[in-house]
This record gives C-alpha cells, structure tokens and sequence, in this order.
C-alpha cells in the first residue's frame, strides 16, 4: 500500500495585534486515490463513502460533478489550464471519524506525465472550499513555495485581502508544511506549523490512530470555535463573513450534496 498515516503536531502562532499561541496532535491519512476501493476491501475498520470507524467520501471535497475526487480534481486542472495526464494523486487530509469530518486544508500531490503539481484545498466552517493550483515552478530543492492572495473567508480574525505563504517539504517519510499570513502593511500576522511522521497503513495502524486520537475531527472543529471564543475575549478585531463578500472570489459552496462554484 503507497497510502499512510502521518502521525502529526500543528503549532499556531499569532504575533499580531495580540500574541496567542495553541499547539495540537493530531493524525492525517494520506490516500492514494488509485488505492481507495483496494484500501475499502482490505482495511478493517475503512470504508469508501460508507460509515465506518475511518472513512473516505469523495463529495467531501470539491465536486465539479463527477463522481470521484480524482475525476474532480483533473477537471479542475483542465479548469486551470494544465491537460497533462495525470498519473497519480495523492491526497493528505483529515478522514471521517464515525462518519464525521471537518478540513480547514488539504493537500493534494499530483504527478503528471511532464511535472508534479500540488493543489491546497482550503476549507471553512460554512461549508466553503477554496483550490489553489501551485505550479512546478514553485518547486525548487524539494521545497514547495506558493503565496497568494486569500480571496477567501477562512477566520473571522484574518482579512480576505491577506496574503499567504505556503512552504511544503515532503517525502515518503515526513512532511513539514509553513503557512504565514501576512496583512496588507506586509506584517507577518499569524504563522502555522504542521510536521507529520508516516506510518504504515493496516487495520492495526487504524485502529491505533483511532484509539489515540478518538473523535478527533469533531475535536478540530470544537477547538476552532474554542480558540475563536478566546480571541474574541482578547478583542482581536472580528470580521463579519458578509463585510467583504465581493472580495469572495472562485470557491465552492456545499449545495443539494456537492460543492458548486461561486464567482
């Protein structure tokens, strides 16, 4: 199986215009998305788009009306202008547990048959989901690197108009991933820190992410409202969803059980 856990810690610093600062564990899986039906058949404990311990649902992530992530995720290449054929994808993200999940990112690590690509799925809590295709000429020594502007609403405590650097190291046995967000005065506003170390995926490895990390991706969205509550309570100032909704640009909304786009 090329498919793994990543046994991972999350480290988020705010330095702007109150420091706060929380670290986490937590587990990512990544998937093979050629191995999924294999993995569903093999893996006690994993189902593919059915309830189970661990699960897999493709209409968890962006849907451009295809029945697969895969098939999505080529038909958003193609959006973007990239008709390479894709060779393999694989996917690092939060699963379902007990039939639950919540992803503020994803990563998917595409080969195609002249040049890797990575495509950074950004999620928020009213069922949004923004990509942003990175290029190969983001990749130079091994290392990702990829700003861009958000255009997207991701916390109430950052602004749309910011700017983020994604910085992605990654290989078969560890990943490390930065992310800065920088305000408009260039300030560097809040950095977060993932590293992740793989384990080998079997029903044994599963059933130990399971046990170590129960509920855990109901637990993501229990601290998100947790650490909001206490930002509010520090009075970081608090951006309303509606405040700059034109400035909401190319992202999904969860619509009659799949994502469709908003312009």
């Amino acid at each position: 199986m090329k498919s793994q856990f990543f046994v991972s810690f999350i480290n988020h610093q705010r330095f702007i215009p109150r420091p706060y600062t929380f670290n986490n564990r937590f587990f990512w899986t990544m998937f093979d998305l050629d191995e999924l039906d294999e993995l569903n058949k093999k893996t006690t404990g994993f189902s593919r788009n059915r309830f189970n311990l661990i699960s897999f649902y493709d209409n968890d992530h962006v849907n451009l009306g295809n029945a697969t992530t895969k098939e999505n995720i080529q038909a958003f290449m193609l959006e973007q202008g990239v008709s390479d054929k894709i060779l393999k994808i694989e996917l690092i993200t939060n699963p379902r547990i007990l039939g639950y999940t919540f992803n503020p990112v994803s990563f998917y690590f595409i080969e195609t048959a002249t040049s890797p690509f990575v495509v950074i799925e950004i999620g928020n809590t009213f069922k949004e989901q923004k990509p942003f295709l990175v290029r190969p000429e983001c990749l130079k020594e091994g290392v990702w690197t990829f700003t861009t502007q958000k255009k997207f609403y991701i916390s109430p405590f950052t602004s749309v108009e910011n700017i983020m650097t994604f910085k992605i190291k990654r290989n078969l046995k560890s990943i490390v991933i930065n992310i800065d967000d920088f305000n408009k005065e260039g300030e560097l506003e809040v950095k977060a820190s993932y590293t992740g170390q793989s384990k080998e995926w079997n029903t044994f490895n599963l059933l130990e992410m399971f046990f170590t990390y129960p509920l855990m991706t109901l637990g993501t969205i229990s601290s998100i409202h947790y650490h909001a509550l206490k930002l509010f309570l520090k009075k970081v100032p608090y951006f309303k969803k509606s405040d700059d909704d034109h400035l909401q640009v190319d992202h999904y909304t969860w619509k009659n059980k799949s994502f469709r786009k908003k312009n």
